[in-house]
């Protein structure tokens, strides 16, 4: 172990200048310690027979026995040799008398050992001389001895000198760098007769490390528990904490949980398998219980332990440590909440997709919200474009009228600053969430709960307010649909039916009059010197003189009745239960209306007015749509080429001369 250490002190980066060694030194060295105890060096152990290294020492000093007499020769006033030998001897085996201690000579308690018995030793002896340099070394010391010589240890210099002047020898620990970190020697330097000293190097790095590693492991476990968010506790046989981390647990001071049962903090009083995890024979981990704080809110602790076996093989409690993992488990339930929402929205807005009509999306919409969330009733709401006053109307909704009215009359009384109320009125549990599209009000949607049964949470609510802005979506998406139909159902400049969206609508009232007789007329109207308002006047001119006459049919006809621009300065009526004489009469309001466009006129001599062809469509008739759009553009000309600003009514089915009037 010594030679081990040795060869690592010599490879390490603090390596100092090695001393070379000659085997002539190491044999002068033995001769010269053979001559002082007056022994042959081939007696002694040569250097060969103690290591296979030609730099080991291992000499030993003889028995003082074969010492010349005057090497031992008693000083004036000292006692003999032999006297000194016997009560060194009584000293060493312990007979000496304390009256008799005084008179002894502390050299002669100096130590002497045999040779062979050294080089023998499994231990690592050495001997020193009094300037500290190695006189002898056993196998297992050589290469201590060569550190030693080779100026590595000066240490030992000092040692040596305090050894001389300490009868009773002294003991020292010698600390140095190694390769991977450090290694220590305990070294036990005794005093032996001509000043030279008996070294005994121990190595003693395994045991003081493992001291040092025992002292930092209970250091470090001591560390963990204090800053650790987690506590540390051990229960009794009856399942009472005897030990809880000194800053205690779940807002309680240790003092506090001392001495008391882990249910009594339990929010489940009568969970077995929880509280057994206190009382557990065997290794259990993560077991996740739910505890009261001190303050009565509720913690989740994830509490591992294993069992407590005492020296006498029986179970005597457990122990463990318990982590507090209720933002954990908050987190967990946020994300599954999350997760489901989006499942739904998923669901809903899949559902919303599949739908081409807009009306239908909300439709589907509503539907699927009822279905995802288990309401009573969704009801959703619109703008009504009939009203000014931002009054809404349902165009989608599941349930009964009565939960439509509910909802609506909530609607109505909520502020106009409030986007979102969550109440209770009567049986149910309402949210009235309305709906944006780029931060501008476009709707709203209610979602009715029965208060017997279990209301919304946290996360349920949340996927209602993304439902509302799906619905935002949704309703912007029908109100661009239905301005589109607008646009191309009608006229840009007056915004009545352009000609494709009256005969569609024309085409639809007339199988009707088919199916369900009842008469109606079809009136062409046209623009008298039109042109001339745009050759004298311009073009803008003429364009408000078009809006000045679609205002005027539009004030002269019925809501139910059909208004269109067919083109330029042709309008066309149609006039659902009308006969002959009501077609005539206004005929008749018509043209004296159409004094309002003479202002406009081109030329005092030609003024701007009306011709209208009218075709009347009798109960007993079965004339195609085609054959009634025919005689009426007919009677129109007919009209405009016999004198323009008045007009005619078409003759029956089978008369083709209209009745000029």
């Amino acid at each position: 172990m010594i030679s081990r250490l040795i060869d690592r002190i010599k490879k390490s980066p603090n390596e100092k200048v090695a001393i070379a060694r000659e085997k002539t030194n190491i044999d002068a060295e033995l001769a010269e310690a053979a001559r002082k105890i007056g022994e042959n060096p081939d007696d002694l152990p040569s250097s060969a027979s103690a290591t296979s290294s030609n730099s080991a020492l291992s000499a030993i000093p003889a028995d003082r026995s074969n010492k010349p007499d005057d090497a031992v020769a008693a000083s004036p006033g000292e006692a003999q040799p032999n006297d000194l030998i016997e009560r060194r001897e009584a000293a060493i085996s312990g007979t000496l008398n304390h009256h008799d201690a005084g008179d002894v000579d502390q050299s002669a308690l100096r130590f002497e050992l045999n040779p062979t018995t050294m080089a023998q030793a499994e231990a690592p002896v050495m001997v020193m001389r009094a300037d500290g340099t190695p006189l002898f070394a056993n196998k297992n010391a050589m290469g201590f001895a060569d550190g030693i010589r080779e100026g590595l240890f000066p240490e030992i210099i000092a040692l040596v000198a305090r050894a001389l002047e300490t009868p009773g020898g002294v003991v020292q620990l010698l600390t140095f760098e190694v390769q991977r970190g450090t290694a220590t020697l305990e070294l036990t330097a005794l005093p032996m007769h001509d000043d030279f000293i008996l070294l005994l190097p121990r190595d003693v790095s395994m045991d003081r490390n493992l001291r040092e590693a025992l002292i930092d492991s209970r250091q470090r476990y001591r560390d963990i528990v204090e800053v650790s968010s987690a506590f540390a506790w051990e229960t009794d046989e009856n399942g009472q904490f005897v030990f809880v981390s000194p800053r205690g647990a779940m807002d309680y001071q240790a003092k506090a949980l001392l001495g008391r049962l882990p249910v009594d903090f339990m929010i489940e009083k009568n969970d077995q398998e929880a509280e057994q995890v206190f009382r557990t024979t065997r290794p259990v981990r993560d077991v996740p219980i739910w505890f009261y704080r001190a303050n009565g809110s509720s913690a989740c602790l994830s509490v591992s332990a294993t069992p407590v076996i005492n020296r006498d093989g029986q179970w005597s409690g457990a122990r463990g440590l318990a982590h507090d993992i209720t933002e954990q488990r908050r987190h967990e339930t946020e994300i599954a909440n999350a997760r489901n929402r989006d499942r739904l929205i998923t669901y809903i807005v899949r559902a919303m997709r599949d739908e081409i009509d807009p009306t239908e999306v909300l439709r589907t919409a509503a539907s699927a919200s009822s279905r995802a969330l288990a309401c009573t009733a969704c009801i959703i709401f619109r703008p009504d474009c009939d009203t000014q006053n931002g009054k809404m109307k349902d165009v989608a909704s599941t349930g009964e009228d009565i939960h439509k009215k509910v909802a609506a009359e909530i609607l109505s009384q909520l502020p106009a600053d409030t986007d979102n109320q969550e109440i209770e009125h009567g049986d149910y549990w309402i949210k009235i969430r309305r709906c944006h599209y780029h931060h501008r009000i476009n709707g709203a949607v209610a979602f009715l709960f029965e208060r017997e049964n279990p209301l919304p949470n946290e996360g349920e609510r949340a996927i209602m307010d993304d439902v509302a802005d799906q619905i935002g979506i949704a309703i912007e998406q029908a109100d661009n649909h239905d301005r589109i139909v607008t646009l191309s159902r009608t006229d840009g400049m007056t915004g009545l039916l352009n000609r494709r969206a009256f005969f569609d609508e024309l085409k639809r009232r007339y199988d009707r009059l088919l199916k369900q007789p009842a008469p109606a007329a079809l009136m062409y109207v046209d623009m008298d010197n039109f042109k001339l308002v745009n050759d004298i006047h311009g073009h803008q001119r003429g364009d408000e003189a078009i809006l000045t006459l679609s205002r005027m049919l539009q004030d002269n006809t019925r809501p139910g009745d059909l208004v269109a621009r067919l083109g330029g300065d042709e309008f066309v009526l149609w006039l659902d239960r009308t006969d002959r004489s009501a077609a005539e009469n206004r005929a008749k309001d018509l043209i004296a209306a159409s004094a309002s466009l003479r202002p406009f006129s081109g030329r005092e001599d030609r003024p701007l007015g009306i011709s209208l062809g009218i075709a009347v469509h009798e109960t007993h008739e079965t004339e195609t749509i085609d054959d009634l759009v025919q005689r009426a553009d007919d009677t129109m000309y007919q009209v405009k080429k016999h004198g323009k600003g008045s007009y005619a009514i078409a003759e029956p089915v089978g008369i083709h001369m209209p009745a000029k009037k």
